[in-house]
């Protein structure tokens, strides 16, 4: 089928597949579905143009919140105030990083080493905090999340030891989750998700890559809750991002964007069912894996 706006021929089953593989990856890690979108529209379909691969990545990490987080929510697995504040931050900075990347990051040949580059180095530094946490001592995260895997393998309630708020002020917001007690100030989400949607918007991905070895490495938080607040987080920027690269002139392929939404509400939907009987370290491990590969591919290393 040939598809007239990306002036790229590809069969409906290929880009429904990949779709599905989108929503699957970035439902259960919380992190990687834009990445994987770009790498599709980019590698697998051939477009050439960035600037229409950015908004049409994005749109798709757009629906996979749609569709996981509610799922998550009933499992009591969502930080709302959290994903709000990066939300928040996130708008400021969608609308900075799209603007600068339909100037700047406009030629494919530009675009994809950057784009390696910086994917390659996220996997790195996950892959060090993985093995950094393994050889420490058991952290209140670890015990939390031992806690959640216990009552889903015995089949209990997940919301009677799920996400439970317990403090809100400006100087900081406490929560619970797994029989274990988080806090965070409200003003480090609210920063550091402007900068990571700075950098999520000029690639067009949603930013989860970003957020969830932030929330694991820097706040100590549980694999369990970070997958469905970054997925939250991420459809706030994500939405701001989409709307202006449309505002500077993108035109989206409305039929290549639908099958590839076919595809990715799929992925989404059975991406929370599975991540609840996978271990914590299996979630991190193959977010790790996936970035890998895509960094050292748009980098000509494999």
């Amino acid at each position: 089928m040939f598809f007239e706006v990306a002036d790229i021929g590809a069969s409906v089953w290929v880009i429904v597949t990949w779709g599905i593989l989108v929503g699957l990856v970035f439902s259960t890690v919380g992190a990687a579905g834009g990445i994987l979108a770009s790498v599709g529209l980019i590698s697998i379909l051939g477009i050439q143009d960035p600037n229409l691969v950015k908004p049409t990545a994005q749109v798709l990490t757009l629906v996979t919140p749609i569709i996981a987080v509610p799922h998550y929510y009933r499992q009591c697995r969502v930080v709302v105030s959290l994903a709000l504040l990066f939300g928040a931050g996130g708008i400021f900075g969608a609308l900075v990083g799209s603007s600068l990347s339909v100037s700047y990051l406009a030629d494919l040949k530009t675009f994809k080493p950057v784009f390696g580059a910086f994917v390659l180095l996220i996997s790195l530094q996950l892959a060090w905090y993985l093995l950094r946490t393994g050889s420490g001592g058991v952290t209140a995260s670890d015990r939390a999340a031992a806690a959640f895997e216990g009552l889903v393998h015995s089949g209990g309630e997940t919301c009677s030891i799920g996400v439970r708020h317990r403090h809100w002020s400006i100087r900081r917001i406490v929560f619970e989750f797994g029989g274990e007690q988080f806090s965070f100030s409200p003003w480090l989400p609210l920063v550091a998700g402007a900068g990571i949607a700075v950098v999520a918007s000029a690639f067009g991905v949603g930013g989860g890559f970003l957020l969830v070895p932030f929330m694991t490495a820097i706040m100590g938080l549980p694999m369990f809750i970070v997958a469905a607040t970054a997925a939250l987080a991420v459809a706030v920027s994500s939405t701001a991002s989409v709307a202006n690269y449309i505002r500077l002139g993108v035109e989206l392929d409305l039929p290549l964007l639908g099958f590839m939404l076919a595809g990715t509400v799929a992925g989404a939907w059975l991406g929370p069912v599975l991540s609840r009987h996978l271990h914590e370290t299996w979630l991190k491990g193959v977010l790790i894996v996936v970035l890998l590969v895509i960094g050292l591919r748009y980098l000509s290393v494999v």
